[in-house]
């Protein structure tokens, strides 16, 4: 029984293999621009859902004549990564700003703005640095760094980090 030479089909062996690699590194190129295409979608879409949220409530402030002057109407929050942290995605930041939100609208949701100031000071010595438990599998504190109450809406800027456990 012979055994066939291979040297003869050396070239044809290695065009086969470099098309094949080719086609290997193509389909990883091609999977990491979907995946990029896909992650940007999926953050276009949670601002897009944050500024739909934005816009209903002010929707509903307006239905109301007379109301949104002195009394806190609506809550605009704004969570920024605390400096020298690592930065949020964008699926934590949605999830921390609901459960914030929720927070703050049971403290001041429906008060007036004249007595803000007393409220503050209570709302402040509860949520600053209060922590938010397992959000995508961290927890966070925030931190309230400032807010303003104008027109019937209130707009707090929060800063939030991942809890460093000891």
């Amino acid at each position: 029984m012979r055994v066939p030479v291979f040297a003869k089909y050396g070239r044809g062996m290695q065009a086969a293999a470099f098309f094949l690699c080719g086609m290997i590194v193509g389909a990883a190129v091609y999977s990491a621009l979907v995946l990029d295409q896909t992650n940007r979608i999926v953050l276009n879409n949670y601002e897009l859902k944050e500024q739909a949220e934005l816009a209903e409530q002010q929707a509903r402030q307006k239905e109301k004549p007379n109301a949104g002057e002195t009394v806190i109407s609506s809550i605009v929050l704004y969570v920024n990564e605390a400096p020298g942290r690592e930065p949020l995605d964008a699926v934590a930041e949605s999830a921390l700003k609901e459960k914030l939100m929720t927070s703050l609208k049971r403290s001041f949701l429906g008060r007036k703005i004249y007595d803000i100031g007393s409220d503050a000071a209570l709302a402040r010595s509860l949520l600053d640095g209060a922590v938010y438990p397992d959000i995508e599998k961290k927890d966070y504190t925030v931190h309230i760094r400032t807010a303003l109450a104008a027109d019937g809406r209130l707009t707090i800027w929060a800063e939030a980090a991942p809890l460093l456990r000891r």
